[in-house]
């Protein structure tokens, strides 16, 4: 299978012209490799900060004098910051800077950001079905009841992960080897370099309990028991395995929703591969759709959007709410092979007066139901990045 395409390049080279480029995501995703490719097109120069002979040209800022330059793992330096501030500050005129990493370029935004108005921020997702199917980012949606052609590879890429190496070889084999390598890694060090956890076998143990519980109301207190660790602690390792990419929350959308809840999130994969339960591996899959789409969109600067589950206490439910400058803009159903629309979906969709789709895994369906269509997901994913 041929290299795909990834949608962000052709705007983090755009971005590059404006101001330094931070490029984020999840551990083995593909941030090399880009870096790597748009580095190669643009005729500049890659910096690895593993490396021993990379790192001093990068501590003694020999880079600088250069047109472009990747400097990829930077953030394992604990004054990454101040370096890049200072390096922004006298020589962004003449210096085009990518800085590629995982979890702590997100991490610092939230405990106080030095390098406010200097660099923009890029998030790489895995695989989805739109960015399989086309070149560009697309714009915002228009018509959300609107079908795109059939998707190839959606069964695929339920099966195998949006991750590009399992993804690219298709192997069952391959892609249980890749994913237990992968979780030992991000446990037993990123989670030491990112944390002063030293209860790794737990925080393991939690990791494989978590896919049984993908798509419910999360319950801390049930894992807390389970694990025989407190609230506070299980609630602070959801913390660290979204800022390691592992996780993704949404919380509930309440206001005018009658008896609606307000505290119980849910927690997705980035890797949706992992559940083992078809149906509730669709429903991360279209999460994980929608989250990508939501977060490329605020990167871009496109709107103000966040992603929502609605849920009251008589347990009428629909499972993602996009809302868009905070006032919700489309809702979410995911069936594996329920072809009848979804009463708690047209309920919501009339009383909040916004459209609704209900997505389904079989191909070839579309049908409406007053401001409620329901349409198979190979023909509706392809409209997100």
């Amino acid at each position: 299978m041929n290299a795909i395409h990834r949608h962000l390049e052709e705007c983090i080279i755009k971005d590059l012209k404006k101001k330094f480029v931070f490029l984020a995501g999840p551990r083995q995703v593909g941030k090399t490799t880009l870096a790597e490719g748009i580095i190669k097109k643009l005729k500049g120069a890659y910096l690895l900060y593993d490396d021993e002979q990379d790192r001093a040209r990068i501590l003694q800022k020999e880079y600088v004098h250069e047109k472009v330059v990747c400097l990829d793992e930077f953030h394992k330096f604990s004054r990454w910051k101040n370096h890049i501030k200072g390096v922004y500050d006298k020589y962004h005129a003449g210096l085009q800077l990518l800085l590629s990493g995982s979890a702590r370029l997100d991490i610092f935004q939230k405990t106080g950001d030095s390098l406010q108005g200097r660099y923009y921020l890029h998030h790489l997702h895995p695989f989805t079905v739109g960015e399989l199917a086309s070149l560009n980012v697309p714009a915002l949606l228009s018509d959300i009841h609107e079908p795109h052609p059939p998707a190839k590879a959606i069964l695929e890429l339920i099966k195998f992960g949006g991750f590009p190496e399992p993804f690219m070889l298709q192997s069952e084999k391959e892609h249980l080897r890749w994913s237990n390598l992968r979780r030992s890694i991000i446990i037993r060090e990123e989670l030491r370099e990112l944390t002063h956890i030293h209860l790794i076998g737990l925080t393991e143990q939690l990791m494989l309990l978590l896919p049984e519980r993908i798509g419910s109301l999360f319950s801390y207190k049930s894992l807390s028991e389970d694990i025989q660790v407190s609230i506070p602690t299980i609630q602070n390792w959801m913390e660290i395995f979204q800022n390691l990419y592992v996780v993704f929350k949404i919380t509930p959308f309440s206001k005018n929703i009658i008896r609606a809840i307000h505290k119980q999130p849910k927690y997705f994969f980035y890797d949706w591969s992992q559940i083992k339960d078809e149906g509730a591996r669709f429903e991360n899959f279209v999460a994980s759709h929608l989250w990508k789409a939501v977060q490329i969109w605020n990167d871009l600067g496109e709107a103000t959007l966040d992603l929502h589950f609605i849920r009251d206490r008589d347990k009428n439910e629909v499972d993602f709410l996009v809302t868009k400058n905070r006032k919700p803009w489309f809702l979410i159903e995911t069936k594996l092979a329920e072809t009848s629309i979804s009463k708690n979906l047209l309920y919501f969709s009339n009383f909040l007066n916004i459209p609704g789709i209900q997505l389904v895994l079989k191909s070839g369906l579309h049908k409406k139901q007053g401001n409620v269509s329901l349409i198979s997901a190979d023909r509706w994913l392809g409209y997100l990045p």
